[in-house]
């Protein structure tokens, strides 16, 4: 949730703006001002990511309020309303992030959120960075940075053994569950050495480069106290969060979770025990993907393409998604896109399993193309 401040002289422009921002479940608003001197009285006690302003104001004009923002809280987005375009140029050299004129329709307000979440969204970013030496990368091939740098694990087993606790932070695991999926080949007292040994390593690796103590050992269980890292796992999931919260989640939202996402999890390590976290989050994936094209098909029929063709790649022989899909770009007077795909469907599915399409596919698919010929 970004919070916001809006500040304007006139209480009916102050409500109405307010009102126009209810649309985007993203940005909470959390205080208004009609003057600018309580606004700045009350400055210090205030923990926000954006402000609202106009150009026009009372005791001070609204580009000195936002020199002293971006002088005190350099990363606070500031986003000028105003009704006045010839102040334009003085608003970006100050470093505000959008000016938006008066009257403000909601897809110009729209992309202005947009900025706001990428802006906010590399802040966060910016801050962990910040604040840690240690960067974890899970998805395509896992692999551990400290200061840039990759990390070198003793032996193999040591690196998966740092991926599960990754995947499974601050849960107590048995001893005997890290063995049987470690070693499952082993006979119980070899692996259990194996374990202790792999243990000692991954805790000297961790230390040497300033995490320490964040494997604890407590009868019989293992926590991994996950210490402050960066980890694209845990940006896909918080913002996998976000998304799953918002009724009409963001473009921009979606395209952050699907740039983390790459091309899965673990795509180049063979852990058998990371098998049902996969699937979780290809559903996941899949599920942004339908979002994804369920927005864009009616505004922007290019990007809505790309998501369709990436969720039949990930879906290649469902025919149930297919009709939906096939219904979908119809309603949008995308009926050549429909076809096309319907028959790239059908070739594929003969090329690669000697079969045809069923009796009802195609009695729909011809339904619905020779009513729109």
């Amino acid at each position: 949730m970004i919070r916001a401040v809006l500040i304007d002289n006139e209480p009916l422009a102050l409500h109405y703006f307010q009102n126009k921002l209810h649309a985007f479940q993203q940005i909470q608003v959390i205080q208004t001002f009609t003057s600018v001197e309580v606004f700045l009285n009350e400055l210090p006690s205030m923990e926000f990511e954006a402000i609202f302003l106009e150009v026009k104001l009372q005791e001070l004009s609204g580009l000195e309020v936002a020199d002293i923002i971006k002088t005190e809280r350099p990363q606070v987005s500031v986003i000028f309303i105003t009704a006045y375009h010839e102040f334009a140029l003085q608003a970006y050299e100050i470093g505000s992030l959008d000016y938006v004129l008066k009257p403000i329709s909601h897809a110009r307000l729209e992309k202005t959120v947009a900025r706001i979440e990428h802006e906010f969204s590399i802040q966060q970013m910016l801050q962990q960075a910040s604040q840690t030496v240690l960067n974890v990368q899970c998805f395509n091939q896992f692999a551990v940075y400290s200061n840039n740098s990759l990390v070198a694990f003793k032996t193999e087993k040591t690196k998966e053994l740092f991926a599960y606790f990754i995947l499974h932070p601050n849960i107590p695991i048995h001893r005997d569950y890290l063995i049987e999926i470690l070693w499952p080949d082993l006979d119980y007292v070899r692996a259990k050495s194996n374990l202790h040994t792999a243990l000692s390593y991954l805790r000297k690796t961790l230390n040497t480069i300033g995490y320490e103590n964040c494997i604890v050992f407590s009868n019989k269980y293992y926590i991994f106290e996950k210490p402050n890292i960066v980890c694209d796992l845990y940006d896909f999931q918080k913002l996998h969060e976000d998304f799953s919260r918002l009724e009409i989640p963001s473009i921009s939202l979606i395209n952050q979770c699907l740039s983390i996402y790459k091309n899965g999890l673990f795509v180049f390590d063979d852990y058998e025990w990371a098998t049902a976290y996969k699937d979780k989050l290809m559903k996941s994936y899949i599920e942004l993907l339908e979002k994804g094209f369920q927005t864009t098909i009616f505004s922007d029929t290019e990007r809505a393409m790309e998501f369709l063709h990436a969720l039949i790649e990930y879906d290649p022989y469902n025919e149930q998604k297919l009709e939906h899909y096939l219904y979908t770009l119809i309603q949008a007077g995308l009926h050549e896109q429909a076809l096309k795909i319907f028959q790239t469907y059908k070739q594929k599915l003969e090329e690669d399993l000697a079969l045809s399409p069923s009796s009802t596919l195609l009695e729909i698919s011809k339904k619905l193309f020779a009513q729109h010929k």
